[in-house]
């Protein structure tokens, strides 16, 4: 149902049987207004129920329901008793004007209309009604929803969320020992100190989002349309930050902190009341735990936020205590048995000596934005590393992967050059791998970076082709020199005819662009010489070397191919 409870604009009904008052009625109002109109008494209340008018301009005379029946009616209804039944009718006679009040109408405009004047009372009306909505849905104090326009909003939320499977959620929030300002400073320090909070909360949301004043120092924030958990707790980090920062009033400094208690529907509420109080309880736990934080009711929820976070403040140490590591692994030229180059990984071990998979702190970093520091310090080790290992006499050049937040970094080209000039390595010797998504977003300031890059002499290899957007287009438009074949199709290329025809088609369609050409995750002779076979001879693999730290890299490529590797960690 189309609800037009909270409108921003003013909604005016009018019911009329004559097409003509109808439409003199309605170029009255228009700019004042959303107009909607019925021609009987029946249609106007189906109307009614759909469109929640402010402003009811209804006449007397009609077939079938007449208009005093018709306000009878509005007026019985909980939803629609708050409009302002204004009668508009030929009816002179005082019975009819009396009856009319009687029925609940505010107001009675005679025909044949004077139109500047009844538009003048309409436009009174509907101030009157809106100023009356105002204060029966707004905090007095701090100008915010209340507790019956936060029902309404949450209520539509829920079945928006119901019928597209998404999530709603809610934030209670407690300021910590507001009290003690109440209590030594005075009541009206203390108002002062709740219209700020409603100021900053409110600058903090999307215009979707809804900040409620419930009473007290208690604010309920609501989320219609929750992408993700991580999200939520972002929010309500950001929320605590914006609390915390000091207040000045009257010249005097006011430290505040809050406790938030966040509830989820459908995880752990399927109703507004279950999503309050279970926001309310996570309150509550948030300040047992230590006040000036956030809990999430659900405990799987709670833990897997906690775990995220615990990721990140560990990764944050590890960068700063200098502890990730970067393993390389050999690309080799099977066709002449020799290794021409390695790509760089990033590796991290726990305190226990156990490598952490990058699958599982990758993507944490990309989204917190530490793949920036992490990206540069494996940048600037692998030029390093392999600026050693030319002046050993190894005739080698190194790719490294760039993911799609560092190329889109304003300063990506000065940190390249820097790295180079820093390194000492010659750029023809660098080649940055990346992935074809970083290609599809942003097409001119993708081809600008990838073309002054070109101009300094870097390589520029797509790697995992295939497996993204795979659009031909930007191996014509950008300055490309390799295709990386990704492994999941060289894995089962030698059972699967699907994956077989995929690189044999990236195989021609490489050559005939003249790029250079190598497949990932080459396990086996047989689909090494298979991959011989069909034209592509760079292969990169624990066929070959599995990653490996520099110390034994040093060592792998002094021996060349003859020492197997493939089992080092």
């Amino acid at each position: 149902m189309h609800d037009k409870t909270f409108s921003l604009k003013p909604v005016v009904l009018i019911v009329d049987d004559q097409v003509t008052d109808l439409r003199v009625l309605s170029t009255a109002v228009q700019d004042l207004a959303e107009v909607y109109i019925a021609q009987n008494g029946q249609q106007a209340l189906e109307i009614a129920r759909q469109c929640r008018p402010d402003v009811v301009l209804l006449d007397i005379e009609m077939p079938g329901i007449s208009g005093f029946e018709v306000c009878r009616a509005l007026k019985s209804d909980p939803e629609l008793l708050d409009a302002a039944v204004i009668f508009v009718s030929a009816h002179t006679q005082t019975a009819d004007e009396l009856l009319a009040l009687e029925c609940g109408g505010v107001d009675f405009i005679q025909k044949p209309l004077n139109v500047p004047v009844a538009r003048a009372r309409i436009k009174a009306h509907i101030a009157l009604r809106k100023e009356a909505k105002r204060l029966a849905n707004h905090d007095a104090l701090t100008g915010l929803p209340n507790r019956i326009l936060l029902q309404d909003r949450t209520e539509q939320a829920l079945q928006k969320a119901r019928r597209s499977h998404g999530r709603v959620a809610m934030l209670l929030l407690d300021l910590d020992n507001f009290k003690v300002i109440n209590d030594s400073m005075g009541h009206s320090v203390g108002d002062l100190v709740l219209q700020k909070v409603a100021f900053r909360l409110s600058r903090s949301l999307l215009s979707e989002d809804t900040v409620s004043r419930q009473g007290g120092d208690e604010f309920i924030v609501l989320l219609p349309e929750v992408i993700g958990f991580d999200a939520v707790g972002d929010f309500a980090q950001r929320v605590l930050a914006t609390i915390s920062s000091p207040f000045s009033i009257h010249g005097n400094r006011y430290d505040l902190g809050a406790s938030i208690g966040i509830s989820v529907f459908p995880e752990d509420s399927d109703d507004m009341e279950s999503l309050y109080r279970h926001a309310d309880a996570a309150m509550y736990q948030a300040k047992l735990s230590g006040r000036n934080r956030y809990c999430f009711f659900s405990s799987h929820i709670e833990s897997s936020m906690r775990a995220r976070h615990l990721l990140e403040r560990h990764m944050r140490n590890a960068l700063e205590e200098g502890v990730f590591e970067v393993f390389y692994q050999a690309k080799v030229d099977a066709r002449h048995h020799r290794v021409i180059g390695m790509e760089a990984l990033i590796r991290w071990r726990n305190p226990d000596g156990v490598l952490i998979s990058p699958a599982d702190f990758i993507p944490l970093a990309e989204e917190t934005g530490l793949i920036i520091p992490i990206g540069k310090y494996v940048l600037l080790q692998a030029c390093k590393d392999t600026r050693v290992l030319r002046e050993l006499g190894h005739d080698i050049s190194i790719s490294v992967n760039i993911s799609a937040v560092q190329f889109r970094e304003a300063s990506f080209l000065d940190m390249v050059k820097s790295i180079l000039v820093e390194s000492g390595l010659e750029a023809r010797f660098l080649e940055l791998e990346i992935t074809e998504g970083v290609l599809a977003r942003d097409i001119d300031n993708a081809r600008e970076t990838l073309s002054l890059l070109k101009t300094l002499g870097v390589r520029i290899s797509i790697d995992d082709f295939g497996t993204g957007y795979s659009s031909l287009a930007y191996l014509k438009r950008f300055p490309i020199d390799v295709l990386k074949i990704d492994q999941s199709f060289v894995r089962d290329m030698l059972t699967d005819k699907s994956d077989s025809a995929i690189i044999e088609a990236i195989i021609k369609l490489g050559q005939a662009l003249g790029l250079e050409l190598v497949a990932e995750g080459v396990e086996t002779q047989e689909q090494a010489d298979t991959l011989l076979r069909q034209g592509c001879q760079i292969m990169q693999g624990y066929l070959y070397c599995r990653p490996i730290p520099f110390s034994q890299i040093a060592s792998f490529l002094s021996s060349g191919l003859n020492v197997d590797v493939a089992q080092t960690n």
